[in-house]
């Protein structure tokens, strides 16, 4: 069990620091419109490439902060059901949502894959002016969260089944639970 708790917390520290990166992301996004704005308002001279830089970095933000989402519990959830089933059928239903991610990320990975590659071939880019905004960050990201994504669900199943198993709470024992 304790190396189920450490890969919890190594789990969950990785994902923060993801979630940190993306959250330095949305900075840089923050100051990147401001300045172009400003540019655009002060000197009508705005900067080429900001449309197509701030897309990419969105689809970064997006799959590198849905993981830490996820490990915090944080999801958008409709519970009509879930709340009248008692302890062991919402550990059954988390389980089943959870597969279901990892089928749903899954095919996600399999259908990006093929593009990634293709991107790193042909070195793929957006054009804005003379600027050339590279796609292959925006495309290996969602592999990326997508697999992070599929972790986090497995680490899920792992701490709804011990709980269904056993009868106690994964966080009671010394994990970060859920």
């Amino acid at each position: 069990m304790s190396v189920l708790r450490k890969w919890d917390k190594i789990l969950e520290r990785f994902l923060g620091i993801i979630n940190g990166i993306a959250a330095i992301s949305v900075f840089l996004i923050m100051i990147l419109i401001t300045a172009d704005v400003l540019s655009r308002f002060l000197l009508n001279k705005p900067f080429a490439g900001t449309a197509e830089i701030v897309s990419s970095i969105i689809i970064v933000v997006c799959f590198w902060e849905i993981p830490y989402v996820a490990v915090k519990g944080a999801h958008v959830r409709t519970t009509m059901l879930y709340d009248k089933a008692g302890r062991k059928g919402q550990l059954i239903i988390d389980m089943a949502a959870a597969g279901l991610g990892i089928l749903v990320y899954g095919f996600i990975i399999r259908a990006s894959w093929s593009n990634l590659l293709n991107a790193i071939q042909i070195h793929e880019a957006e054009i804005a002016g003379s600027v050339r905004i590279t796609t292959i960050p925006g495309r290996f990201s969602i592999i990326f969260g997508s697999g992070l994504m599929i972790l986090e669900f497995i680490n899920q199943i792992v701490k709804y089944g011990y709980e269904l198993i056993t009868g106690k709470c994964f966080a009671w024992e010394g994990g970060s639970g859920l």
